[in-house]
């Protein structure tokens, strides 16, 4: 009986040790995918440079940095002034209103206009560099967006990388939850890659557009870089990215030059 007692005893014992150890590798390959902020990207608080930094008489209205890039600049309020120039820093568009969840950000692309991007040309000073996301080992190393603004240092997961015609996004941004809904819908399906990020309506977005001739002056010239704030308790992650039937353009261009 005593001997029976103690089979028992021990047959509980090894199926508490074995429950505790599915439990921890359950408990790690949940988080095996967690990214340590100070690994992962090298993004540095702008909060002070972006309340004292002036440029002309243009407002400056926050900072972007985009990982993987030298982007690193103050974003300031669409002037004329702003277009004209472009050294530097880039532009928020003035169709922005508070309390709406679509900012659009514009920066010029000057050097970096080939068929062939160039990856972190150090002469680039402007958005010259999203065009390393038309590379699917870029897009898929590099997912995360630092804008600093009202005070606080915000992290946007990327979403969607796109072209587009010039008339296909003017910067509008959005107060009602059914445009932006369909917004969100109509630049999944137009990306070049199918990004494992949950986007609603709910969510805070942000545009990073630049121009480009990557398909000649005639085809598709504009650029663009989606990304949704992240959400409350959210952790940085190094989500899937998959090229997808988009992308053939992408191929087919290369192939042709």
């Amino acid at each position: 009986m005593k001997k029976s007692i103690k089979r028992m005893i021990l047959c509980a014992s090894l199926l508490v040790i074995i429950l505790i150890g599915l439990v921890i590798s359950i408990l790690f390959l949940k988080n095996s995918n967690l990214v340590k902020k100070e690994d992962y990207y090298t993004f540095e608080s702008r909060i002070d440079l972006t309340n004292t930094y002036k440029i002309a008489d243009a407002e400056t209205v926050g900072w972007i940095q985009v990982q993987g890039t030298n982007i690193d600049y103050p974003v300031i309020s669409e002037t004329n002034n702003a277009y004209a120039t472009g050294i530097d820093y880039v532009w928020r568009t003035n169709s922005y209103k508070e309390g709406e969840n679509r900012t659009a950000i514009y920066g010029h692309n000057i050097l970096n206009v080939s068929s062939n991007p160039i990856i972190n040309g150090e002469e680039h000073t402007r958005f010259e560099q999203l065009m390393g996301f038309v590379y699917e080992d870029f897009a898929k190393e590099n997912l995360y967006i630092q804008y600093t603004h009202d005070g606080k240092d915000d992290i946007y997961k990327i979403y969607a990388v796109t072209f587009l015609y010039s008339d296909d996004d003017i910067g509008e941004s959005y107060r009602d939850k059914d445009e932006l809904k369909k917004y969100i819908n109509n630049v999944k399906d137009a990306s070049i890659y199918d990004y494992d990020v949950d986007v609603d309506s709910s969510d805070e977005l942000i545009s990073l557009i630049t121009c480009t001739r990557y398909f000649g002056r005639f085809g598709k010239t504009q650029f663009k870089v989606d990304a949704r704030k992240l959400r409350k308790n959210e952790n940085i992650e190094k989500y899937s990215v998959y090229i997808n039937e988009n992308y053939d353009i992408i191929k087919e261009n290369r192939e042709v030059k």
